[in-house]
């Protein structure tokens, strides 16, 4: 695919593959995944979909639980540059600022950060095809049939994938390969730009991806990209110089 693309999978279960990223004739300074891989091609079992959907897992609680600050909107740069980076974000609003319990979301079955109301935070991967599943929980039970979407990401490039589950602000603009999986949805840069900017990281980067050396050696980064303890001193920016005033000058 050219473009981050959406399918809405007929059912949700994961299979992976019986072997090792070690394993694998790679090439020198090549990039891995760290994740899971999952087999498009196969049919997930009736009991592994069943094991997808009711399952136990940690749970996030919602912006009007969680007030925390953190640092506005930032382009990073990968920590290698065969990486892809996706933004996730999630925009300001009264109705995304009420919500108790966030929606859990999963990567190639793996856990990530919730998105709440004004949030954002980044995933570098290799270049691949990913499973993402969505599913609300009641704490830690979940009986919602998760929303399953299919994406590929190039070495190099960045995404921006948004959560929108309201309606008014409207979807992508412009681009026909941008496709929508319920509330999730892909931007073209310079639209999601305009959106992400005012959104705060409230959750750590993550790093999915291993370098091969030219040994055949795995070497793996911190999964969490640690940006420091935030300030809110640090966002305040002044227009003018501050000069203080001259009685004097009278």
């Amino acid at each position: 695919m050219r473009y981050l693309a959406f399918i809405l999978l007929s059912s949700s279960g994961l299979v992976a593959c019986g072997h090792s990223p070690s394993q694998d004739k790679v090439a020198q300074n090549q990039i891995i995944s760290t994740l899971d891989p999952v087999d498009f091609a196969e049919k997930p079992s009736f009991i592994s979909s069943k094991l997808d959907q009711y399952k136990v897992t940690g749970f996030s609680v919602g912006s009007w639980v969680n007030q925390q600050p953190g640092q506005f909107f930032k382009l990073v740069k990968p920590q290698h540059p065969n990486a892809a980076v996706l933004y996730m974000y999630r925009p300001d609003s009264k109705w995304n600022r009420q919500e108790i319990i966030a929606q859990s979301f999963f990567l190639n079955g793996k856990r990530i950060p919730s998105l709440i109301s004004n949030h954002y935070y980044w995933i570098e991967l290799a270049e691949g095809d990913y499973q993402l599943s969505l599913s609300r929980p009641l704490t830690v039970l979940h009986f919602q049939k998760p929303l399953s979407a299919h994406f590929s990401v190039k070495a190099g490039q960045q995404y921006f994938l948004k959560y929108e589950e309201e309606q008014f602000r409207g979807g992508p603009n412009g681009d026909a390969d941008l496709l929508r999986v319920g509330p999730l949805m892909q931007m073209p840069t310079r639209q999601a730009l305009k959106e992400i900017g005012m959104t705060q990281l409230k959750s750590p980067g993550l790093n999915y991806v291993a370098q091969v050396t030219p040994t055949g050696n795995i070497l793996k980064s911190s999964e969490k990209i640690d940006s420091g303890k935030y300030k809110a001193s640090d966002d305040v920016r002044m227009k003018q110089p501050f000069k203080l005033w001259n009685p004097m000058t009278w």
